[in-house]
């Protein structure tokens, strides 16, 4: 077989020839590669037309010295290996039918699948659906006959309660109607005797009014004598309280008119010392006036000497700046000539480095060109082990083929007897398991006799790929080795290339090493000619700067007594200012001493006014009370004399009360009799009501509770024929609930079957579809690199 060129795609260019994208490896590796599908799919194998490796060889070694490739080099390569490319091609054809075939099945067994998954997913919730109605019917099955149980029990009881409270109020009824009975008689005995006392009582209260009207006169009259002497009492206190009133009076009358005095005395007082505020305030003002007078003239003084200080500073500070410009240009002639005297001590290190650097220049020539002709050795020997491995490859490949084609057949074969052996178990299935008939007794015998040769075939397929497993072991290895010498080839030349590459740079590199020599000679002796006029510079400057600093301590020493002058006038002016603001800090005390005293003067005033306007007061008050004492003297007298008048009415009047009590105390007496007895009738009234009272308290629950257990009763064995009536349906529901969910599981038992064996279809079919895509995948490697197979692919 001839060898195989793996390479990347090559794009035209507009030159003649083909550039490659990017640097690649150009490597030859034998045979035919070769892939295995899993199942027994038959190995796709393209032999590269004899002859090729010439033109492989002197396409790897054109890339690896030019970097290109010829155009007709490249045409000639491809056209010897365009019958490989057609027989893949139509391997290729094959394999993808296979594998359409492949993905129709997987996408009609994935839909399959997917139904059931619907279907099985549907049957969990109604099997949830079903399982918690089930739960839900037996809760309310066990819930309901608990109901029952306790109605029942709570049926007999009431029943108990209903029967003996029945036998405990006969007797009691019996009892309340005799009492009753007794009842009304007392009350019509009661009844007569109250008619006698309400007559009585009638001739009591007809005397009782007598009587009363007899003792509101008595009452009357004497209530007009208490009034009477009341009044007279009433008014000797008003007497009493006017002259106290009127002593008041006049001792208000003298202690106003020493108020009014004394109100005088302090208003004189407080105006003589409001005068003499406003004098002192005067004075301070004008002082005032006069301390700032005096402290503009000396701020003038200040502020001349202030100037004159100014513009010495002015004068100092041009002479710095001048100062400053004349050191900046000494300093830049000695830095001029400090750093030329740097450039000629680079020049004289930079020039020692150049003619090292020559030197090595001319090293590194001498060393590449004994590494050429190490490396094109190296490439001959190279090419020599590389053609022996390739070989050795060839031959392992074919006893490779030869392997899998005994492969191929007995799969087929293995294929055949597991299709036989299915018929045969679906004849044995169709009879019943007793089933003595001919066909299924053949079938019997047929399908053992099929198990034991499958049992042989797989025997030899398990034999036949441990050859194939060696043989690609072997393979793989010597694979392996020609592609590492297919790198070292490819090192080799590469490495060759670069150093013939490298050579004409090289030589390039120590002429231009010697030009820099020359030329920096040259520029130190330049530099070392500029030396003479850059000190000349220098000099100039120092002496400029000398002259300008004895300028500066002239300014500088005139500079003292002028600060000295500045400052004692600006101390004078902070004096003069310290003396102003005291004065003016003074006056706000002055004013507040000035207002304060004036607004005495003015309370003061109203002062005395209220004091005399309460004077005015105090003697009206007088003069009515005095008014009021003599009044009051003549109505008391005018009370005594209407007393003995009064006095008679009442005794009269107390005199026809005594009588009529009397009369009425014997009539008070019979109707006391009669009230005694009434009394007596009543207390056995009372007890007999109580009697009927305590026989009414004790029926009266009995019956509430003997009708309250009636209804009980009834609502107990209503509610009971409820529950069983419920319970009857809750048992037919809970029956239909467990076959419905019995039914369902069922069905999720078949459809999880049914989706297991689905899956193992899928997965053996997935399996097949990858086997077939590696192929194409490789196949599709082989033609895209013009007909030679990528090792490795």
């Amino acid at each position: 077989m001839g060898d195989i060129v793996r390479h990347r795609a090559i794009s035209a260019s507009p030159a003649p020839t083909f550039r490659l994208r990017a640097l690649a490896a150009a490597v030859l590796v034998p045979g035919i590669a070769v892939t295995l599908m899993a199942g027994g799919i038959t190995t796709a194998q393209a032999a590269s037309p004899a002859g090729t490796q010439g033109i492989c060889n002197g396409v790897v070694n054109q890339l690896a010295h030019r970097g290109t490739v010829q155009e007709n080099l490249l045409k000639a390569a491809t056209k010897r290996n365009a019958d490989a490319i057609a027989a893949l091609a139509a391997q290729k054809a094959t394999l993808q039918s296979q594998a359409d075939a492949f993905n129709s099945q997987i996408l009609a067994l994935n839909a399959t699948i997917k139904q059931t998954d619907d279907e099985i997913a549907a049957l969990d919730g109604q099997l949830a659906t079903a399982q918690a109605n089930l739960d839900s019917l037996t809760s309310q099955q066990t819930a309901t006959q608990g109901q029952i149980d306790t109605a029942n029990a709570a049926l007999a009881s009431l029943q108990a309660q209903q029967a003996d409270v029945t036998a405990k109020l006969a007797p009691l009824q019996d009892q309340l109607a005799f009492a009753q009975a007794a009842s009304a008689d007392l009350t019509s005995q009661a009844s007569s005797t109250q008619s006698a006392l309400d007559a009585k009582n009638a001739e009591v209260a007809i005397a009782n009014a007598v009587l009363a009207t007899l003792q509101r006169a008595a009452d009357d009259a004497e209530l007009t004598v208490a009034a009477k002497q009341a009044q007279i009492d009433v008014a000797g206190g008003q007497l009493a309280n006017l002259r106290t009133a009127a002593q008041v009076a006049a001792d208000n009358v003298a202690t106003a008119q020493a108020a009014v005095d004394s109100a005088q005395v302090e208003l004189t007082r407080l105006q003589g010392t409001a005068t003499t505020a406003q004098a002192r305030l005067d004075a301070q003002v004008q002082a005032v006036a006069d301390a700032k007078a005096d402290l503009a003239a000396k701020q003038k003084t200040a502020a001349d000497a202030a100037a004159a200080v100014d513009a010495k500073k002015a004068q100092i500070a041009q002479a710095q700046t001048e100062l400053a410009a004349l050191r900046a240009t000494a300093q830049q002639a000695a830095d001029a000539l400090a750093g030329k005297n740097a450039q000629i001590t680079q020049a004289q290190t930079d020039l020692a480095a150049l003619q090292a650097s020559a030197q090595k220049a001319s090293d590194a020539v001498a060393a590449n060109t004994k590494a050429i002709a190490d490396a094109q050795a190296s490439i001959t020997s190279l090419q020599s082990q590389l053609t022996a491995a390739q070989q050795a490859v060839t031959a392992k490949q074919a006893d490779l083929a030869a392997a899998q084609n005994t492969l191929a057949s007995q799969q087929q074969q293995k294929s055949q007897l597991q299709n036989d052996i299915a018929a045969q178990q679906a004849i044995i299935d169709s009879y019943p398991t007793t089933s003595q008939a001919k066909k299924k007794l053949a079938a019997q015998a047929q399908l053992a006799t099929d198990q034991t040769q499958l049992t042989q075939v797989n025997n030899q397929i398990t034999a036949t790929n441990g050859q194939i497993a060696a043989l690609q072991g072997n393979l793989t290895a010597l694979q392996a080795n020609v592609t590492t010498l297919n790198a070292q080839l490819l090192s080799a030349q590469q490495t060759s290339s670069a150093l013939q590459q490298q050579a004409a740079p090289l030589q390039s590199a120590l002429a231009s090493a010697n030009d820099a020599v020359t030329a920096k000679q040259a520029d130190l002796a330049g530099l070392q000619g500029q030396l003479p006029g850059l000190q000349s510079a220098a000099d100039a400057a120092n002496a400029a700067m000398t002259s300008k600093q004895t300028e500066l301590a002239g300014l500088q020493t005139d500079l003292g007594p002028l600060q000295n002058t500045a400052a004692a006038a600006q101390a004078a002016v902070d004096s003069q200012a310290a003396n102003v603001q005291n004065l003016v800090n003074a006056l706000p005390a002055l004013m507040e001493n000035r207002d304060a005293a004036v607004a005495e003067v003015q309370v003061q005033q109203g002062v005395l006014t209220q004091r005399q306007a309460d004077l005015a007061a105090a003697n009206d008050a007088l003069k009515a009370a005095e008014q009021a004492v003599t009044a009051k003297q003549a109505e008391i007298q005018g009370l005594r004399d209407q007393l003995p008048a009064l006095q008679s009415a009442v005794d009269a009047a107390n005199g026809a009360v005594a009588s009529k009590q009397s009369d009425l105390a014997l009539l008070n007496a019979a109707s006391d009799a009669l009230v005694a007895h009434l009394k007596d009738l009543n207390a056995q009234i009372a007890t007999a009501e109580q009697n009927v009272l305590g026989l009414q308290t004790q029926v009266a629950p009995l019956l509430s509770q003997l009708d309250g257990l009636n209804q009980l009763v009834s609502d107990t064995e209503k509610q009971l024929a409820a529950l069983q009536q419920q319970s009857v349906t809750l048992d037919t529901q809970v029956t239909a609930a467990a076959a419905t969910l019995r039914d369902i599981q069922a069905q999720k038992g078949n459809k999880q079957k049914e989706i297991a064996a689905q899956k193992a279809v899928l997965a053996n079919l997935q399996s097949q579809l990858a086997s077939v895509q590696a192929q194409i995948s490789s196949i599709d490697g082989t033609i895209t690199n013009g007909g030679c197979l990528v090792p490795g692919a």
